[in-house]
């Protein structure tokens, strides 16, 4: 959309003339380019007007609103708390407020100008390291890790226990020292994945610290696998100071390298920004579909102190207003600072972050006085040119509610909804239907169960949805797709009406998209079935897989509204008896099998006695080990209690395909990207976030080999992980596919010389124990899974190469 600053006032003041009646006074005003600490980087105010709260509006992104209406007369509000949507003082804090009053606006520029200042003036004399860590605490951080460099120091200070803000008390934010800043992030990966939710249902972030540099090199890989997975993450790296010399020592392009791998990446331009970049990285961090946010900290800024003339400077020095024109539009797509005006008259707020990936809040009051920044359901208003982008980017993080189909149409996900009532009469009719859970339904296993059970419908799991349905219910499928169950893929085959809630059909579940659910698609031609997706990003709809319906929701909020209309307007009858009876039938006869192999006898000196003796031994299977460890747990009742990360590869999957997955987040893997190495930080940090949890990293050997420095961590911090190691000397997976797809001509796959893991675990002062057969493994398995619930302990566990069947061949047909 583009406007000259003269039609913009036009259409300012038409509009204005109708804002009474609710409708939004919307305007631009010429742009404004600063690129210095006195125009900052990052912050934008923009102008508001009055609306009713559940009006849309057009809206650039982060907006607070400045002051507050009372009785009529305009008094000044004193923004002295940032925080998210559900009314606490910060994303993933324990306190919130359930009692929330809005603050009207007000059109008077001094009087906003005045709110940022009083917010920040309760930094005066705070340097910006010290700031990062009060608003860590603010978030409800207790446990930060990484790594030491020169450009982190002032940082890093503050999280000594002898610093003088502690006064004495200890840190209340506990420090990790990892072996390197790479498996720093897979631990604040492995921590954002199991954490408990909190008490907004959100996911807590991990926080990882680093140097500049290699330092920073080194997180690109967590990064990038915590984007690909959903993972939100808050990644504090320091960096040259301002005033060094271009490519100065360990010096690197941080913003440059991150952008791509985060979902916000910026450089602080003065330690005055450091409040609202950190209330946004962790916002961002955490909404929508979580992911990593990135802060870049020149070392200098670390030890500015904030003064009054600093913020003053800062907040006269805010551009107001926007005007997007052609010259000008890839700057501003680019740059933090432009002026963003979207309306007349009633009231103005801030924008922090890039223009087109920005997010609306609001502030309220809080019922002890102060106030909070709430996300704000309003949405730009236009679907194309660069408001789209703007709009796209606020409907991936702020779910509408709403139920969408391909002709265009769309109706509320609540009370009265033709849409709605199409979509529940298509899951009335329908004679085989499916539920695939994906991620998006692990805060809702209650939703799930109740919902299956409501419409005795079959549920299958993606891999980072594994234990959101309990697999020992007797609707439960296992997993679907590449590696799944034999059972799943046939009856999403077969199936007329598939139900995705909160997966996003990715390949490694969908096999060829060509051959993807054919008996769906038939249904949805007769309008007898089809395919419903729900996803929180609307930019999902249709993106891999045409679907019938389209819910823009989260999976709690959909799976509560159809089990409503369900249970309390009209119960479906159970039309799905034959069908359940199909899948029982399939689990029969098409079971996970484990390979085994015949017992060998042969002759060994005794050592004790120099006389010859008969031994009898029976090599094992990857499969055969992980199936002892999951009966164990299970005839002990610990099954619940455990949480199981893994590296990639064979042994990945045959987890995956033989635990018995009964809780949600009870599976950490690296699945979009694939990384190999991550199960031991993942496990580090899953024990420090469920310190009462039993955690359990099944690894193979080419990955445990990427990453055993982190051993040195275990043993330092006394993290009491126990740590499975099946070594059958390859890369499994690999190698099996250059078996069957390069005739046998094996290359990078062979481990000949892996170290002694049982010594390795020695040098550190771990506990250890070693397998090699059949015959000793029962026993010394119940010793690994019981018998230190205390100390870290490694199992080494000689396992032969066996591949992990079924295999939905690349580019084939889940069936």
């Amino acid at each position: 959309m583009k406007l000259s600053t003269a039609a913009a006032l036009i259409l300012s003041a038409a509009i204005a003339a109708s804002s009474g009646s609710g409708v939004e006074a919307f305007t631009h005003t010429p742009p404004s380019i600063a690129t210095s600490l006195s125009s900052p980087a990052f912050v934008n105010t923009k102008l508001l007007s009055k609306n009713d709260r559940t009006k849309r509006t057009p809206s650039f992104s982060l907006y607070m609103s400045s002051t507050a209406e009372e009785k009529g007369s305009t008094v000044e509000t004193d923004l002295n708390s940032l925080a998210p949507a559900n009314g606490s003082i910060s994303s993933t804090g324990s306190e919130s407020y359930s009692e929330i009053e809005e603050i009207d606006r007000t059109p008077d520029i001094n009087a906003a100008k005045q709110s940022y200042k009083n917010y920040l003036s309760q930094y005066i004399g705070q340097s910006g390291a010290h700031i990062i860590y009060s608003k860590l605490l603010e978030e409800g951080v207790t446990v930060v890790n990484g790594y030491s460099g020169g450009a982190n120091l002032p940082l890093l200070d503050q999280f000594h226990p002898d610093h003088p803000r502690h006064e004495g008390n200890g840190a209340p934010i506990r420090w990790i020292t990892n072996s390197n800043e790479s498996s720093s992030g897979h631990v604040a990966e492995g921590y954002a994945k199991s954490a408990p939710l909190g008490v907004n249902g959100k996911s807590p972030p991990g926080v990882v610290v680093a140097t500049s540099g290699p330092g920073l090199t080194n997180l690109i890989t967590p990064l990038q696998d915590a984007i690909c997975d959903g993972v939100p993450l808050v990644a504090l790296c320091g960096q040259a100071a301002t005033f060094a010399p271009e490519d100065s020592f360990q010096s690197a392009p941080a913003v440059a390298l991150t952008t791509p791998c985060t979902k916000f990446s910026y450089q602080i331009k003065g330690s005055v920004e450091l409040p609202m970049a950190l209330d946004y990285a962790f916002h961002v961090a955490t909404s929508g579909r979580p992911g990593p946010a990135f802060l870049d900290l020149p070392k200098d800024l670390q030890n500015q102190v904030i003064t009054a003339e600093a913020i003053e400077e800062f907040v006269e020095s805010i551009p107001v207003g926007l005007e997007i024109v052609a010259d000008t539009e890839d700057l501003l797509c680019t740059q933090f600072v432009r002026m963003s005006d979207l309306g007349v008259g009633v009231g103005y707020g801030l924008h922090l972050g890039q223009v087109k990936e920005g997010l609306g809040f609001e502030v309220h009051h809080r019922p002890d006085g102060g106030n909070v920044l709430q996300p704000s359901d309003v949405s730009p208003g236009e679907e194309e040119g660069f408001m789209g982008q703007v709009k796209k980017f606020h409907n991936d993080h702020v779910p509408s509610f709403k139920v969408f189909n391909p002709q265009g149409e769309e109706g509320p996900l609540e009370g009265e909804s033709p849409l709605m009532e199409e979509l529940v009469s298509l899951i009335r009719s329908a004679k085989k239907p499916i539920i695939i859970a994906g991620q998006g339904c692990n805060d809702a296993a209650e939703e799930l169960k109740h919902l299956a059970e409501t419409l005795q419908i079959p549920v299958c799991t993606t891999l980072h949805a594994l234990g959101c349905f309990d697999e020992r219910h007797p609707l439960a499928l296992n997993m679907v797709g590449m590696h799944g169950h034999p059972t799943p893929n046939f009856l999403v085959q077969e199936a007329d009406l598939i139900i995705n809630i909160g997966s996003r059909f990715d390949d490694r579940i969908t096999g060829n998209i060509g051959n993807y659910i054919p008996e769906a698609r038939k249904a949805a031609g007769e309008g007898r079935g089809g395919v419903i997706h729900v996803d929180i990003r609307k930019s999902e709809n249709a993106k891999q897989v045409a679907n019938t319906f389209f819910v823009h929701s989260t999976g709690k909020k959909f799976m509560q509204e159809v089990t409503h209309r369900f249970t309390v307007r009209q119960p479906r009858p159970n039309v799905t008896a034959d069908w359940i009876a199909s899948m029982k039938a399939k689990q029969e006869e098409f079971p996970v099998k484990i390979p085994q192999y015949p017992p060998k006898t042969y002759t060994k000196t005794n050592p004790e006695t120099g006389e010859d003796m008969t031994v009898t031994k029976t090599k094992m299977s990857t499969q055969f080990v992980v199936n002892m460890m999951n009966e164990l747990l299970c005839e002990n009742n610990t099954i619940d209690d455990c949480i199981f990360t893994t590296g990639v590869g064979i042994h990945q999957m045959v987890a995956a395909q033989l635990i018995t997955w009964t809780r949600p987040r009870q599976m950490l893997s690296s699945g979009s990207l694939g990384t190999m190495g991550v199960s031991l930080g993942y496990a580090i940090g899953a024990k420090l976030a469920n310190g009462q949890k039993i955690v359990i990293s099944v690894d193979g050997d080419g990955s445990f080999n990427m990453t055993f420095t982190e051993l040195k961590t275990v043993a330092e911090e006394k993290i009491p992980v126990k740590l499975l190691i099946l070594n059958n000397d390859s890369q499994m997976m690999v190698e099996y596919w250059q078996r069957l797809f390069h005739d046998g001509r094996y290359l990078a796959v062979h481990n000949s010389q892996n170290p002694d893991y049982c010594k390795l675990a020695d040098a550190f002062g771990i506990k250890n124990l070693y397998c090699d057969c059949t015959e000793d493994l029962k026993e010394t398995m119940q010793k690994f899974l019981f018998d230190d619930p205390d100390e870290p302990v490694l199992f080494h566990v000689r396992v032969e190469r066996t591949p992990c069947l079924p295999l939905v061949a690349p580019g084939k047909a889940l069936d």
